[in-house]
């Protein structure tokens, strides 16, 4: 009986800490939207700023020949007029590259390519269009790090943007995703809003049909998506403790990935990752990996860093609509978070490191990481209690029953809060949240609700395989089956 009361005073102080860090979530973001609104006219001044500063979008791309084109294409149509694209065929196996030449007239290009500062696998072709905007390099597969590579060492630009080759752009999301790097040298990663793009109509960078999709899968996605991005990453840039940028759209200083030896792959044997972590690392998640290891960099040459997020911009991605793939990727995401995690643990509680040693560091640990272990645990130990009669059953319904309404009431008070914010910013922002009537947003607080009973466990058991897989040091990317930009774009282009 001793065991299972100081087991349960364990849990019941465990999850209240998670309540009360959620809370302070919500109530800081609500705070920041808030002045964001009353602050509108002087920070859209700030928010675009003048196109000397140059940009290379590199777009790492592996079989992708069902939406590339049509991505590439609204790529080169952005509000900016100094940058390049970047297109890196990491040996796709389908005719991605046969697309990419065709639908561009690209032909070989001629290239500076000595002394190239990262090492990748084979490039077998360099390609540039006729207006030499943009690029094509076709190599031998490598993984999407190594791919990003090649195209850094290609890029010039002061700024490099990596961005997944099924994702389109805002017409103004470049410029006002550079903008606080170029307002301030400290920033050394930016990012902006990743809002879904399944059953969206685009055209010409312009959401011109933004129904709300009728698959639950993405209603789920949708919630999680604005509790991550819109809540959590808003209120923990501000806190400057932010040690994730997702690569679907993220913006890096070049020399500063250059000097820390760019993304991390088997191939890369840059002095820097060598003297940090030996050869022949990577991680399946290159995104977070390469951030902390910014962090790390500035915070060992006692320089001040900062990691922006940015409501703003948005970039348009497609999620999955089924389970299985769903599943496959959180769990690839709880890997990549674990193996970050366990190659930068010289830095938790470091206080050298200050806010990402102190404070950053240790709520992704136990508050991302440890969470599904400790939710598994919870559920089994009260399932257990219930069975052997230790716990009252109504005192167990009414909780269930408390949690629900805690959690509809607290969603349902960030989508007005995000909804009303999206109605003085761009039509991207508005778009972006997908529910546009009272009955849209019903029903995507009812499948909230469902959610509680489903898409929670289902998320709990998918990043319970990603520690799986991180313990059995499997590393395999499976690439996710999307549907496609193409007849959506297609059936309202000119």
């Amino acid at each position: 009986m001793l065991v299972i009361r100081i087991v349960e005073k364990l849990l019941i102080l465990y999850f209240l800490l998670y309540l009360l860090i959620d809370i302070w979530l919500y109530a800081s973001a609500f705070v920041l939207f808030f002045t964001r609104k009353r602050g509108r006219k002087s920070a859209q001044k700030g928010d675009v700023i003048s196109d000397d500063h140059s940009v290379c979008i590199i777009v790492p791309a592996y079989n992708e020949e069902v939406s590339v084109v049509q991505c590439i294409r609204m790529l080169l149509k952005l509000n900016h007029t100094n940058y390049k694209v970047i297109v890196v065929n990491d040996g796709s196996r389908d005719r991605t590259l046969a697309r990419l030449l065709e639908g561009f007239s690209a032909t070989p290009a001629t290239v500076h390519t000595n002394n190239l500062p990262l090492e990748t696998a084979s490039i077998r072709g360099v390609y540039s269009d006729e207006s030499g905007k943009l690029l094509v390099i076709d190599k031998e597969n490598g993984g999407k790090a190594d791919a990003i590579n090649a195209g850094i060492n290609y890029c010039e630009s002061d700024f490099v943007c990596t961005i997944d080759a099924d994702s389109i752009l805002d017409g103004e999301a470049l410029r006002r995703v550079t903008a606080p790097m170029i307002q301030d040298p400290s920033v050394f990663v930016s990012g902006g809003q990743i809002a879904l793009s399944n059953d969206l109509t685009l055209q010409d960078n312009r959401v011109v049909s933004a129904r709300m999709p009728k698959n639950i899968w993405v209603h789920w996605q949708i919630l999680e998506y604005i509790s991550t991005f819109m809540i959590a990453r808003l209120t923990l840039s501000r806190l400057n403790a932010l040690l994730i940028m997702s690569g679907a759209f993220s913006v890096f200083r070049r020399k500063d990935l250059q000097e820390v030896g760019g993304f991390l792959s088997p191939n890369n044997s840059h002095p820097y990752i060598v003297k940090q972590m030996g050869t022949g690392k990577h991680t399946i998640t290159e995104d977070m990996e390469v951030v902390l290891r910014l962090w790390k960099y500035y915070h060992d040459k006692r320089r001040k860093g900062r990691v922006v997020f940015l409501p703003g911009p948005v970039c348009w991605t497609e999620a999955p609509e089924r389970g299985k793939p769903l599943f496959t990727q959180r769990a690839r995401w709880h890997q990549g978070l674990a193996e970050s995690l366990w190659m930068y643990r010289s830095m938790l509680f470091e206080p050298k490191y200050k806010i990402t040693g102190l404070i950053a560091l240790p709520y992704y640990l136990f508050m991302e990481l440890v969470a599904p272990l400790v939710k598994l645990f919870a559920l089994a130990f009260v399932t257990t209690l219930v069975i052997t009669g230790e716990l009252n059953q109504q005192w167990v319904i009414l909780m269930l029953l408390g949690v629900i309404v805690v959690t509809t009431l607290i969603m349902s008070s960030i989508t007005v809060m995000i909804e009303h914010w999206s109605m003085h910013q761009s039509a991207a922002n508005r778009d972006a949240l997908r529910y546009k009537t009272f009955a849209d947003w019903v029903v995507l607080l009812g499948s909230g609700v469902i959610g509680n009973f489903s898409y929670s466990f289902f998320k709990m058991f998918a990043q319970i395989q990603g520690m799986i897989n991180y313990l059995r040091k499997r590393h395999e990317w499976k690439k996710i089956e999307r549907r496609g930009l193409n007849e959506r774009i297609n059936s309202t282009s000119t």
